[in-house]
């Protein structure tokens, strides 16, 4: 169970593809990482939360964190903005993949594009949990309507 969650986290629908429900984990994966990589197009990237000397904004990290829940893409991610930022502070220009996932701070777009990364990784949360749940209740699928009829 700990390496399907683990893997679902790091893969979307790993879990469900490990369970022979192929259906929904290719479904899944299509929905979440479409999702990530419009944001990326949009220009938007993991957005670092920011520490200031008030602690914080709870809302920036919380969004960080929702952020990394698409797993291997959000890593990538989070990896380009800081090797961006390196690169920038040795006055240096990063090649076309890194400014893909690093996105574009001053773009129109770069908010909405993060909001994308923010609500992609939020349904791979959503995904891992409905997992958990199916599996740890031994409900393999079907409505609520139909599980309840059995009883």
């Amino acid at each position: 169970m700990a390496l399907d969650l683990i893997g679902s986290w790091f893969l979307p629908g790993f879990g469900f593809f490990r369970r022979k429900q192929y259906a929904r984990a290719i479904i899944l994966f299509i929905m979440i990482e479409l999702t990530f990589f419009l944001g990326l197009s949009l220009q938007g990237s993991v957005s670092l939360p920011v520490l200031d000397a008030s602690g914080g904004s709870i809302i920036s990290s919380l969004t960080f964190i929702i952020q990394l829940f698409n797993g291997v893409s959000g890593l990538l991610s989070l990896g380009a903005v800081l090797w961006d930022q390196s690169l920038a502070a040795k006055g240096l220009v990063a090649g076309t993949w890194i400014k893909f996932f690093s996105g574009s701070q001053p773009h129109a777009f770069f908010e909405l594009g993060a909001f994308y990364l923010l609500v992609s990784g939020a349904m791979n949360y959503f995904s891992i949990m409905n997992f958990y749940d199916r599996y740890k209740t031994g409900h393999k699928g079907g409505s609520s309507e139909s599980s309840e009829k059995e009883t």
